[in-house]
């Protein structure tokens, strides 16, 4: 089974167009916990079902989920407008009446000229003070309205969009190491059995010397000194056959963990690490690194950062606000009180009193004010987003160094792999293995010693070590380049694949 080119498909869907998996995520409006996870169950695994697994119930994919719906959240927050302000307020609230005023006259009038006596008299008038309570205040209702200036509310919402959008870049960068890491663990799993099985092959063919060496001894073919080496030898040999099976136990718990499981519960990783794919010159992959999404997602950047540039220039515009208010102010009545007493003995008493047709005085106002931007005009906060743009430039750049640096080395990686792979399958394997055969037998036939056979023996696994050794390093090379292209290295009948996983997206 080819499985890493299953890695390689499923990892060129999941670099796809940012849009789509945004209504991937979206679909019916469901939240990502509600997404429907792959069940583990006993039986053999293959790769697909293995990502499958991942991508559904990875919890730092999980988690990242929630940050594009986070994002689309502040788009929501963003387009709202400014709440409308009511106002009440109560002014000249009296908590005891007014003070009275009181007025004393005294008058003389009168002559001597017709012979009549002068008038001397006095009056005292009094004016009752304000009520207590709100009788007399003044009562406004008012509501106001911030009016933003300047295109505030479309900037916000285009800056909250792209950040949105880079929480999506951020989630496909994330998906795309959650499938390759998983695709790294599937690979060590497979080769962790492999190297198990050589070990049990090694141990049984370690046992089976030591058996025919203690016949030669019982025979007296050999000496007993050389019968409790070859028990030494046959003693390490279980020690690394229980460390491979230990390895093999903690790759499998790697790769269980990926998609959140504590043990691992399927029997055992099918592949074929001996199907590697043909490997494309360097120079063909550097033309295909626009597809890596750490690199794809510095456009987004670019966009972000210009928008946040553009909300902070229509900041400095200072907003309008419009106000529209009721006022009523309460009317006092008056009354006053006069009495006197003349020298004819006379006596005089008088009331009068005053009042409005209604007893308050109601009138509409109307408000806008503007704040002069005399020493704030968001001169910091401009300057910081003109900086973040210039900013990019050098980050996206950082970036591609850093790409191609590791596209350079991957690639020389996996054509060493390759290359040793060739030699180790076509020369030097073989003839290794005819070497411990031709051995064995002249061993048997009393030709060689056991020092020669176990040294023909370690030789042989020694070389079988290495090619499952560098079998692995080139699907691992492979693994790199396509996380760091974006796309698989080679061309296979994809539709099937695409289209199980698209399904998989939308239920």
């Amino acid at each position: 089974m080819r499985f890493i080119c299953v890695c390689a498909v499923i990892a060129a869907g999941c670099l796809a167009a940012v849009g789509a998996e945004q209504n991937a995520i979206n679909a019916e409006d469901r939240s990502p916990s509600d997404a429907p996870r792959e069940s583990e169950g006993a039986g053999p695994l293959t790769l697909k079902d293995a990502i499958h697994r991942a991508l559904s119930g990875n919890p730092s994919l999980a988690a990242k989920r929630w940050e594009v719906e986070i994002g689309g959240a502040g788009v929501t927050q963003a387009g709202l407008r400014p709440n409308p302000e009511l106002t009440l307020e109560f002014e000249d609230i009296r908590w005891e009446r007014g003070p009275s005023q009181r007025t004393r006259t005294r008058s003389l009038s009168g002559g001597f000229g017709s012979g009549s006596l002068p008038t001397l008299g006095w009056e005292t008038e009094t004016a009752p003070g304000a009520h207590s309570g709100l009788t007399e205040s003044e009562i406004t209702l008012s509501i106001a309205q911030v009016i933003e200036l300047g295109g505030k509310r479309a900037k916000r919402i285009a800056a909250a969009e792209e950040a949105k959008q880079l929480a999506l870049w951020d989630y496909e960068a994330l998906r795309a190491d959650v499938i390759t890491e998983t695709a790294r663990a599937f690979v060590a799993v497979v080769a962790a059995q492999q190297r198990l099985i050589l070990d049990d092959e090694l141990l049984r063919l370690a046992e089976e010397v030591v058996r025919t060496f203690h016949l030669r001894v019982q025979a007296g073919r050999e000496s007993p000194i050389e019968a409790a080496k070859a028990d030494v030898a046959l003693a390490n040999t279980r020690i690394q056959r229980d460390r491979a099976e230990r390895d093999l136990q903690v790759a499998r718990t790697h790769l269980a963990a990926m998609w959140g499981s504590e043990s691992p519960q399927f029997d055992r990783a099918e592949g074929d690490l001996e199907a590697l794919p043909a490997l494309e010159s360097v120079d063909g992959l550097r033309n295909r690194v626009n597809g890596n999404p750490d690199l794809a997602r510095w456009m987004s950047e670019l966009a972000a950062r210009e928008a946040a540039l553009a909300l902070a220039r229509a900041n400095r515009v200072p907003d309008a606000t419009v106000e529209l208010g009721f006022r009523s102010t309460g009317l006092a009545d008056s009354a006053a009180s006069q009495y006197g007493f003349g020298t004819d003995g006379g006596f005089s008493a008088s009331r009068s009193a005053s009042s409005f047709d209604s007893g308050r005085d109601n009138a509409l106002q109307l408000g806008v004010s503007i704040p002069i931007p005399v020493f704030h005009r968001n001169q910091g906060d401009i300057a910081a987003a003109q900086f973040g743009v210039s900013q990019v430039s050098d980050s996206s750049r950082a970036a591609a160094v850093r790409v191609h640096r590791d596209l350079f080395a991957a690639h020389e990686d996996a054509a060493s792999a390759f290359s040793e792979v060739a030699s180790l399958r076509d020369d030097v394997l073989p003839r290794s293995a005819e070497i411990f055969e031709k051995t064995q037998e002249g061993y048997r036939q009393g030709k060689f010693d056991y020092l020669d056979v176990l040294d023909a023996q370690r030789t042989l696994f020694d070389v079988r070590t290495a090619y499952l050794d560098a079998l692995e390093r080139g699907h691992l090379a492979v693994l790199a380049l396509e996380r760091l292209t974006g796309t698989a290295l080679a061309q296979w009948d994809t539709a099937s694949l695409h289209h199980t996983e698209e399904t998989e997206h939308a239920e």
